[in-house]
């Protein structure tokens, strides 16, 4: 009686596996139990695997948050040791790491033990949470990445976001799409609009929206509230977030946004330079020949 031999697919080159894959999914299609294709895909914690056809590529992608959570978590964990915040910031940059998926590794990293370190790092917010964000004023609290960000904030197994990571960039995109609700959030747990040379003031000034600016730049009663209660019987006034100069007042004129020069030079007490000086005499002088004309 002759003996099958059971071969080892960790010496199977990646085309020969691949096409064993393709072949149980399109020829033994009616026989196999899906639950197999999800531990193979778990077993190999391969990127490319579900590409190997259209009807696997489906199957992966339709799993369930906690199949994708194991597959996210298997790829970071099997590479070197991490901290509880380097998981996190790796595990968001997948684009399937969403709500849902952030709670299964949750659970995950509690039944692996996982505990904070003493001096835990900040989770690093991955740049493709806001890139699809789209300008319009019908964003509101309800809409992404909002009700994600609530639930990583309010965790508190979660290590603490860096909320001004990459050079700021959540606050400038939120103030590009004008998603109010997300510049509120951001700013009220000490998102920074000096970051990256001020660009999230700078793009306000150029989308000439004093509001905004306002928002960026004037503290509210809930920064007090942060930072410690106020005593009654004195009212401190707040100091503002990000210092304001003639070159942000020389910015306005360029843009003719002329509601922010007078909020800038009148309200805020920024004093022109001579070249300033030069270029609102300038726009006036346009002013009065395109009024005449």
């Amino acid at each position: 009686m002759q003996h099958c031999r059971m071969i080892s697919l960790e010496g199977l080159p990646v085309e020969v596996f691949c096409g064993l894959i393709y072949t149980i999914i399109t020829k033994l299609k009616m026989f196999f139990d899906m639950q197999i294709l999800y531990e193979i895909q778990l077993y190999s914690l391969s990127e490319s695997l579900p590409l190997v056809c259209r009807r696997f590529y489906t199957i992966v992608k339709s799993a369930s948050p906690f199949f994708h959570a194991q597959y996210i978590l298997g790829r970071i964990v099997r590479e070197k040791k991490n901290s509880l915040s380097e998981i996190y910031s790796r595990a968001l940059r997948y684009p399937i790491c969403d709500q849902q998926v952030v709670q299964s590794i949750r659970h995950l990293v509690k039944e692996l033990n996982f505990t904070p370190q003493e001096k835990e790092s900040l989770v690093r917010l991955p740049a493709r949470i806001f890139r699809n964000l789209r300008s319009g004023s019908s964003l509101t609290a309800p809409d992404e990445p909002l009700p994600l960000l609530r639930y990583l904030w309010d965790c508190p197994d979660i290590p603490k976001l860096d909320l001004n990571y990459p050079n700021g960039y959540p606050l400038t995109k939120a103030v590009h799409t004008k998603f109010v609700p997300l510049i509120t959030f951001l700013l009220d747990r000490h998102a920074s609009p000096k970051c990256h040379d001020r660009l999230a003031v700078k793009v306000a000034i150029r989308k000439k929206d004093l509001g905004l600016l306002k928002l960026l730049v004037e503290r509210s009663s809930s920064d007090l509230d942060n930072r410690g209660k106020q005593s009654r019987n004195k009212r401190r006034k707040l100091s503002d977030r990000v210092p304001l100069d003639v070159e942000l007042l020389t910015l306005a004129i360029g843009v003719g946004a002329r509601d922010i020069v007078h909020y800038l030079h009148e309200e805020k007490g920024v004093v022109p330079n001579m070249e300033t000086i030069k270029k609102m005499v300038a726009r006036g002088k346009s002013r009065q020949e395109s009024t005449v004309t």
